[in-house]
């Protein structure tokens, strides 16, 4: 058998099943009474070592072989799932995964001896079987209570205008009922000229038709709601046949080649529109609708449930309460949710400095939250949310909090702030936090003390065009909020024109365009700001920041209203070009680059662009 060839496969579905594994222990160990868990062990265990056996890796064969025989001992009652066993089986998991990377890398090596004696110390047993597990109390729920999975076909009516927008609505709407997935087409297809207002997605909830009916309706505009009913089984075993491995490179690749295509489909409709051939202008149209359907189902193959980087905390959150001493429960919420791969793949490590901070940080130990009147245990909550076409991912913690005054009091001793400044507010508060080196913590630990936690954090989110937010009281605690794009390949982009060059603005974040009116502006801690419908929005004249040399100011300026998460930002431009799809090509930052530049793009008719960084300029 040639072994290199089916490494990568090998490497892939053991990882699945470790994680499986892990999951299970976390669920066994809170729960020890019960007897579901070790059967699912036992079968991911048993699948590894066959895969192993078939690869020819045998110290991986052995060490599950071992824990195999552990796990039965647990099943048939010999060994009573106590004491020190699931420390003991985490370690196994441990060492089996590292078995598994080094042998998919041609390293293999033996297992641990020690760890193999305990293993079977503890499955040959020492005393009598094991006491019936305790029948649990909770009542059970009855079968119509359980969630199920139904597809929902929605239409909205052909009259309705931003059709689109009405869509995410609908989404939002649903996400209320329960877990939605698989939404078709993909939501950065509703912005796209050639939606017609139908979406199809999958919710898992306990609700009743009617109830999740009821719902959608609620946006407006809807003119059907359908559903189909689908078990769970049913639908995964649909999955399951449809499901195929591919290689990220390959989809990469493709999605390069379809960003071209975009720009080439752009070039061919500038070119069609001045052109006076109706021939012409038929292919294009075409062709630009064959362009954006193949746009969107590559997106969508790109697409992955975030609970891919989420199941990997647990663990990791279970480890640090035993290390730091303290009580914390883990919840997560949203895993349905979908992002693109490459995003997928870059935010598990801002996500897990921010999981470490609010472990060591946040959360108080069991004496210090007792005497605070609040439960011993503390909880950390990860959760993801769709905000129109971008992502929340949410980690906050019932806490301390942050205590602004000593923050403040530290930021100043180490020249971080302003010494006129009296109080932190949100975004002075993380502007600190996130400055290299700075941290809260009072000695390093070997969880957290050395300032990089928030700036990593921040770092990596801007690099991948999103955004960090952070709310904190003191005494109840802390949350963190990173928004980031369904994707970063292709996205929906509003032209602007300053100074006879145009900038693209990322539609996700433009709430609305409004005129400028000079008699609507007014001043906030001697800033510029705007009023529009009675809400105060700071303004940034984009022209002062790109434009080198005095230009006549046109007569009218339009005015961007810019929208990151619950801050707004008033962009006065010359003109507003219109709207267009737009690839976000990837350049080396040149020293000085502003950093209200996000990228660059090629125009429709050859031109290159900056893009703007909402974020920056809000």
């Amino acid at each position: 058998m040639d072994v290199p060839k089916y490494a990568a496969l090998f490497l892939a579905e053991s990882r699945e099943h470790l994680g499986s594994c892990n999951l299970l222990l976390l669920e066994w160990e809170r729960e020890p009474g019960a007897t579901s868990q070790v059967g699912g062990l036992f079968r991911s265990i048993h699948t590894i070592k066959g895969m192993a056996a078939t690869m020819g890796y045998t110290g991986v064969a052995e060490l599950a072989h071992r824990m195999e025989n552990l796990l039965d001992a647990l099943r048939q009652g010999r060994v009573a799932a106590e004491g020190g066993i699931f420390e003991l089986l985490f370690r196994g998991v441990d060492a089996l995964a590292r078995q598994v990377e080094a042998a998919a890398a041609g390293r293999e090596s033996s297992p641990d001896g020690e760890l193999k004696s305990a293993i079977d110390a503890a499955a040959a047993g020492h005393g009598g079987p094991a006491p019936a597990p305790a029948k649990s109390t909770r009542t059970r729920r009855r079968a119509g209570d359980l969630p199920r999975i139904r597809p929902v076909q929605v239409t909205i009516r052909s009259d309705t205008p931003m059709r689109g927008a009405r869509a995410a609505l609908v989404l939002r709407r649903a996400e209320r009922m329960g877990v939605i997935s698989r939404v078709r087409p993909p939501a950065t297809h509703f912005e796209l000229d050639e939606f017609d207002g139908r979406v199809s997605f999958r919710i898992e909830t306990r609700a009743a038709d009617d109830e999740v009916a009821a719902a959608i309706r609620s946006a407006g505009d809807v003119a059907l709601v359908r559903f189909e009913e689908t078990s769970p089984e049913e639908a995964d075993a649909a999955a399951r046949a449809r499901q195929v491995r591919v290689d990220l490179r390959r989809l990469d690749a493709l999605m390069k080649q379809v960003g071209e295509l975009v720009v080439a489909k752009n070039r061919l409709s500038a070119l069609a529109a001045s052109a006076s051939d109706n021939t012409l202008v038929e292919l294009s149209d075409r062709i630009s609708r064959l362009v954006s359907g193949m746009q969107g189902e590559v997106i969508g193959a790109r697409m992955s449930p975030v609970g891919e980087v989420f199941d990997r905390f647990p663990r990791l959150v279970r480890d640090l309460a035993r290390d730091l001493g303290k009580r914390i429960r883990f919840h997560m919420e949203g895993e349905e949710i979908e992002l693109d791969r490459s995003i997928l793949d870059e935010i598990g490590e801002p996500l897990l400095h921010l999981i470490r901070n609010a472990a060591d940080h946040g959360i108080e130990s069991p004496e210090q939250r007792a005497a605070a009147g609040k439960p011993t245990e503390g909880r950390i909550l990860l959760a993801a949310s769709r905000e129109r076409n971008s992502v929340a991912l949410r980690v906050s913690d019932d806490g301390r909090g942050i205590d602004r005054e000593a923050i403040l009091v530290k930021a100043r001793r180490e020249g971080l702030a302003d010494g006129t400044a009296d109080i932190l507010t949100d975004d002075l508060l993380l502007r600190v936090l996130a400055r290299p080196g700075f941290s809260t913590a009072e000695a390093v630990s070997g969880v957290s003390g050395r300032g990089v936690g928030v700036d990593v954090a921040m770092t990596r989110v801007r690099a991948l065009g999103g955004t960090l937010e952070v709310h904190s009281e003191v005494g109840l605690g802390t949350s963190f909020v990173i928004r980031v794009p369904l994707t970063l390949a292709i996205v929906r982009a509003l032209l602007a024109d300053v100074g006879g060059e145009r900038y693209a603005v990322p539609l996700a974040y433009v709430a609305e365009t409004v005129e400028f009116n000079p008699r609507a502006v007014t001043a906030v801690r001697n800033r510029e700001a705007l009023v529009v419908r009675d809400q105060v929005i700071p303004t940034v004249h984009l022209r002062d920041l790109v434009v080198s040399r005095a230009r006549p100011l046109p007569s009218k300026r339009p005015t961007v209203i810019l929208e990151v998460g619950e801050r707004r930002t008033a962009l006065v431009v010359d003109a507003l070009v219109g709207q267009q799809d737009i690839v976000v090509e990837p350049f080396e930052a040149p020293l000085g680059l502003p950093p209200f530049v996000g990228g660059a793009t090629i125009l429709a008719d050859g031109a290159p662009a900056l893009i703007l960084d909402a974020a920056a300029l809000v």
